[in-house]
């Protein structure tokens, strides 16, 4: 690498300056991206310009962001994704938000976990630093905290009474607080939950990142996960992917060997049980390891179809000459009836690779329908659900085909745009259609909450697909990788656990 320490000083703020306004705008390019990290890299002038301008981002963000991500409706109908990407947000519409705090990480996330991270100013204590914010869209913390993005965090508690909050720990691990939380850092392995819900995201060199919670321990061994701490001391645990153990209480030197459970799987701690207890656990896997893999796939669109191509599953983006919509269309043929009436997670990754394609402006679309007749587009009326995944907006969420919500969030790859870890999250349980008219579903992408709760009509069979979709561009021919499928659902609710 070059180093662009000598540039003058006025030209080199004005590029920082540029390609910081680029990133937080969303028009960034990769070899603007590129350029930009360089100069991190290779230049503390670049880094204090840099961190003051995105600094002075967060605070006109917080500033004129009104709260929530919810977007304006648009027009029934208005379908082509060249229309959504125009509509996209510009600096401080509702969704610049989360914009402005994601896209930080993208190119600081470096700098953060970085030894020299923890210097504390001149004149002051020697604390120990253990972690950073690196996102917090629409945070808001208890009286008397005041947390920023990039933000150095030393052990103690933390209260998180709004919003979102994701924090990098010293050792790799990103643990995303959802309000209300309330936790108290320990180390840069270990993390006290006391009451609320994180989602740790655990690289491999972080594995062993350690959950406590009143009533035991959760031990990464290589996952993401979600713990929640009820106002019993309850702790329920779900895995996202990989897998976690689990114990009842805080006593390292215990005879019995933990509970092992993998993707798909959920299960309780509490004080007044012996073990950890099963709550959860899936009714189908699928990896797309081969042709015999776990679902059955039934092609909509022949001419363009989906294949496994090692242990993923590739749906074409096409554009062929006289198509409105180009698309590839896959439903999942199975029985998907056990959703309804229960507490029910379907989790995927999703990749859209750059390889032959000219535009970024392309969509995977996982849709929920009734399962009756041909299946529905994800903007027609009789989808009842659908999570959009795309590069250029990256992720939408619409119900019986409305739009009702647009977000970005950071994307964990580097060569391609991904992967996307989607987790939808389905309550159709009787307590809360008694409580809230209806079922309700959430939608969190790489710890992300985009939708908590939002009204559901669930179909009474559902049906699950995937499929692809892209503007009339020429030049359109690539693919959409959608590996880790896996759909549980709660176990039958008993007399201890309502």
């Amino acid at each position: 690498m070059s180093d662009d320490t000598s540039r003058p000083v006025d030209a080199l703020q004005a590029t920082v300056d540029r390609l910081a306004s680029a990133l937080v705008d969303g028009t960034c390019t990769r070899h603007e991206q590129a350029e930009l990290e360089s100069l991190l890299l290779n230049c503390s002038e670049a880094r204090d310009r840099f961190r003051a301008f995105m600094h002075a981002e967060s605070i006109l963000a917080w500033k004129f962001t009104a709260p929530g991500r919810q977007m304006p409706p648009v027009p029934k109908g208005e379908l082509d994704a060249t229309q959504a990407a125009a509509r996209r947000p510009r600096r401080w519409p509702a969704a610049a938000g989360p914009l402005v705090a994601f896209a930080t990480t993208a190119a600081v996330a470096w700098f953060l976990t970085r030894p020299q991270a923890g210097v504390v100013p001149p004149g002051t204590a020697a604390v120990p630093i253990v972690a950073r914010v690196i996102a917090a869209p629409d945070a808001q913390w208890a009286s008397g905290t005041q947390v920023a993005v990039g933000e150095a965090v030393s052990a103690g508690p933390l209260r998180l009474v709004r919003g979102q909050a994701q924090i990098t720990f010293a050792s790799g691990a990103i643990v995303t607080l959802h309000a209300p939380a309330e936790v108290e850092v320990i180390s840069a392995e270990r993390v006290f939950l006391r009451q609320g819900r994180i989602t740790p995201f655990v690289p491999p060199e972080a594995h062993g990142f350690t959950v406590v919670s009143p009533s035991g321990e959760v031990v990464d061994l290589g996952t993401e996960f979600t713990v929640g701490v009820d106002a019993a001391g309850r702790t329920d645990v779900f895995v996202i992917d990989g897998e976690v153990d689990i114990a009842n209480g805080h006593d390292r030197r215990r005879d019995d060997p933990p509970l092992r459970i993998t993707q798909g799987y959920g299960s309780r701690l509490a004080a007044d049980t012996p073990a950890p207890v099963p709550i959860q656990r899936p009714i189908v896997i699928d990896h797309f390891t081969g042709p015999d893999a776990a679902l059955r796939r039934l092609e909509i669109d022949p001419e363009f179809p989906s294949r496994v191509v090692h242990g993923g599953l590739e749906l074409p983006i096409a554009t062929p000459a006289g198509r409105k919509h180009p698309r590839t269309q896959v439903a999942i043929d199975h029985d998907f009836s056990a959703l309804v009436g229960r507490q029910s997670s379907i989790s995927f990754k999703v990749v859209l690779p750059e390889a032959g394609m000219t535009t970024t402006n392309r969509a995977l679309c996982f849709v929920i329908d009734a399962g009756a007749g041909p299946p529905p587009m994800a903007w027609e009326p009789a989808a009842a659900a659908a999570v959009l995944v795309s590069p250029k907006w990256q992720v939408g969420v619409r119900v019986e085909g409305e739009p009702i919500c647009q977000a970005y969030v950071f994307s964990r790859g580097e060569d391609a745009v991904g992967p996307y870890q989607v987790v939808i999250s389905i309550d159709d349980t009787p307590a809360t259609h008694a409580a809230r008219g209806s079922a309700t579903w959430s939608v969190m992408v790489n710890g992300n909450e985009v939708v908590r709760d939002w009204p559901l009509q669930l179909p009474a069979r559902p049906r699950l697909q995937l499929q692809t979709f892209a503007p009339p561009y020429s030049g359109c021919d690539g693919v959409a990788i959608v590996d880790d499928l896996s759909v549980s659902v709660a176990d039958e609710p008993t007399e201890e656990t309502r």
